[in-house]
């Protein structure tokens, strides 16, 4: 590969992250905080608040902006302490006892700083072997990249389809390796086997993924591999790094920052053991001094005790080598402590941002969740596969996002590295590459946790009718619930005998749609599944299309007490799951200037947001493990998106319906 072509792929990666920096810059985040109460804890004329938060991402502001109630001066903040339920701030002075309420506002741009600074690291001369490595991802050479054994082993559970047995053997033979793996079917599981593979050989890994929760669970699912084919010592050689999303004793067990604190706790008591040592020798020696200073004879007990610990100490290089043995015992050295660990589990992030990971390089680095990562971020990773790096991920659900409104920057932040690797502007571009580059590629042709009816139609219209269904006699993947029946589970509600009318808020800024027919409609399909269909409220999921719409959907279920149903977009409920979905497409025509105006968005469009639609709908509707009931307007579909993605799945799912 071209050297030059892949400093020409570095520098504009960060031309785009540069772009996204100014954007972040000028949008920061912001967050209000209530009930801060003071610290009695804390150095002398610094002033401690804690308050509960559950937003991480104020670890990484260097400088936070306050405004309290009833005070003009704007606040100079720093962040103490984050953790996964509270913040500690430092005020510039004392408040009283509680604050009741302050506003933050931070610029939220350290991680992508500290992705340019590993960018512009990749760009240096004597970085050309790494660069080599992000070329072998972005420009992938099925002559170069794979070599067929057929002496490969692996060992796994028996319960491996034949798609993912062939990742398996591939992950071992191949520099790179994509698979992809359509919702429910096993791409988890099969990833845990495929990690513990890699360590059973003695390779040392890398896995990493865009989400603390995606992390864990890939972890779990290595650590269950590895007790499957009677590997648990390996264990030991495990962990996981930054912050756990999940409540898990046995991810505890391998947390990096409680392997750090038990390190610390045995060599503090080493250190007070040889500080003993060597206090006691100085002692005595300090006593043998003065008696021969004063002309007096030395006791032979006291002459036979200072020699035995003068043997001691020298066998730790003498008085100096000691204390410099005890100096060095006194704190431990983290980065040597990772680079011992033969699996690392991160996130994406933390491999940017920890300085612990400069010059760390893995035999294999494994990514989970990669087509919702963006370019950059990927190519900070392969840098650091010396063998094989392996991507898993499925280009038909959510790509990466950005917030740049530099055209070129957005589409490149915005691009997954699955349709960057095929040049693919179509699912039909993506299966032709595929096909192409087999030695390369694994898809997941079998699926285990959606019902058939809606497998069949998202296999159909995403798929190519690639993807099939478990049959019951097939043996399934621990891992996975399986799907309850075969009956009709999917359920296109028609809202336009309602006469659903479009209108948009008047306040804030970009599109923001109510259709409250639809919110009438969604209220009284949550009461009847909840009260009369026993369905548990914490099982049912609401997702719509609009950020805007989530907030009014889920002030309507506080109206009525049903506050715990869960409201979000498309990207929140990504890897999520429910007993029941309602998905609102929230569309209908607006009243304009004395007639109805019918117009497409973009989140639907494929014209206007083209392969992310596909992408969109996909999650969307795949996201319920019982039942998926879609509420529209069809006169309003039928006249915008007839043939178009959305439209066909709703007539194909109505169909089925009626069929």
């Amino acid at each position: 590969m071209s050297d030059k072509k892949l400093k020409k792929l570095l520098e504009r990666a960060l031309e785009a992250i540069n772009a996204e920096i100014e954007t972040v810059r000028e949008r920061p985040a912001q967050d209000v905080l209530f009930d801060g109460r003071r610290l009695e804890d804390h150095p002398p004329n610094t002033f401690y608040y804690e308050f509960e938060s559950r937003n991480k991402s104020l670890r990484f502001a260097e400088v936070i902006q306050g405004e309290l109630e009833d005070h003009e001066d704007e606040l100079e903040l720093y962040p103490v302490e984050v953790g996964d339920k509270k913040v500690v701030l430092h005020f510039p002075q004392n408040y009283g006892s509680v604050v009741p309420k302050v506003s933050v506002e931070w610029e939220n741009d350290f991680v992508l700083r500290k992705l340019r600074s590993e960018l512009e690291r990749l760009l240096s001369d004597d970085k050309e072997e790494e660069r080599q490595r992000v070329g072998s991802l972005f420009y992938p050479d099925a002559d170069a990249h794979h070599t067929d054994d057929e002496s490969t082993r692996v060992l796994d559970d028996s319960r491996r389809n034949d798609s993912q047995h062939e990742s398996l053997i591939k992950s071992l033979q191949n520099e790179v390796l994509y698979v992809w793996g359509p919702p429910g079917t096993g791409k988890t599981s099969t990833l845990g086997f495929m990690i513990a593979n890699y360590l059973i050989k003695g390779k040392r890994v890398l896995f990493a993924a865009n989400t603390n929760r995606a992390v864990d669970v890939g972890l779990l699912s290595a650590l269950k591999a590895l007790t499957s084919v009677e590997k648990d010592h390996l264990q030991e050689e495990v962990t996981r790094f930054g912050e756990m999303a999940l409540d898990s004793e046995r991810l505890e067990s391998v947390l990096f920052e409680q392997h750090i604190e038990k390190k610390k706790q045995e060599q503090q008591q080493k250190a007070a053991t040889l500080d003993n040592l060597l206090g006691k020798y100085q002692k005595l020696q300090k006593e043998i001094d003065n008696l021969m200073e004063h002309g007096e004879e030395v006791p032979q007990e006291l002459d036979e005790e200072i020699e035995r610990l003068g043997d001691r100490v020298d066998k730790h290089g003498g008085e100096v080598a000691l204390e410099e043995k005890i100096d060095s015992l006194i704190t431990v050295n983290e980065r040597f402590e990772l680079k011992k660990k033969q699996l690392v589990a991160t996130t994406l992030a933390k491999v940017c941002t920890s300085d612990l990971f400069d010059g760390q390089h893995f035999d294999a680095v494994v990514i989970d969740e990669a087509s919702m990562a963006n370019l950059p971020y990927l190519m900070v990773l392969a840098a650091k596969a010396k063998k094989h790096i392996v991507v898993v991920g499925d280009p038909m659900q959510l790509p990466p996002i950005a917030l740049t409104d530099d055209k070129d920057a957005r589409n490149f932040l915005e691009e997954d590295i699955f349709t960057f690797a095929s040049d693919a502007d179509t699912t039909e571009d993506l299966f032709a590459w595929h096909d192409k580059n087999r030695p390369l590629t694994t898809f997941y042709d079998t699926q285990y946790r959606l019902n058939e009816d809606l497998a069949e139609v998202l296999s159909t219209v995403f798929y190519e009718g690639r993807l099939k269904t478990a049959q019951p006699e097939e043996e399934l993947d621990p891992m996975i619930t399986p799907q309850e029946s075969s009956n009709t589970t999917v359920n296109v509600i028609d809202s336009q005998k309602y006469g659903p009318r479009l209108t948009q808020k008047e306040e804030g800024k970009g599109f923001q749609p109510v259709n409250e027919v639809h919110n009438h409609i969604i209220i009284k399909m949550v009461k009847r599944l909840v009260l009369r269909n026993q369905v548990p409220v914490e099982e049912v999921g609401i997702i719509v299309p609009f950020r805007s719409t989530v907030y009014d959907i889920r002030n309507s279920l506080y109206e009525n007490d049903l506050g715990v149903v869960e409201v979000g977009t498309i990207h929140t409920f990504q890897g999520r799951e429910k007993d029941v979905i309602i998905f609102d497409t929230v569309m209908s025509g607006e009243q304009q200037y004395g007639r109805r105006r019918h117009y497409s968005v973009r989140p639907f469009d494929e014209e206007k947001n083209g392969l992310a639609v596909p992408r969109l709908l996909n999650v969307a509707f795949s996201r319920s493990k019982e039942r998926l009931v879609i509420l529209a307007d069809m006169s309003h579909i039928n006249k915008i998106y007839a043939n178009k993605f959305l439209g066909r799945l709703l007539h194909r799912f109505q169909q089925q319906e009626s069929g």
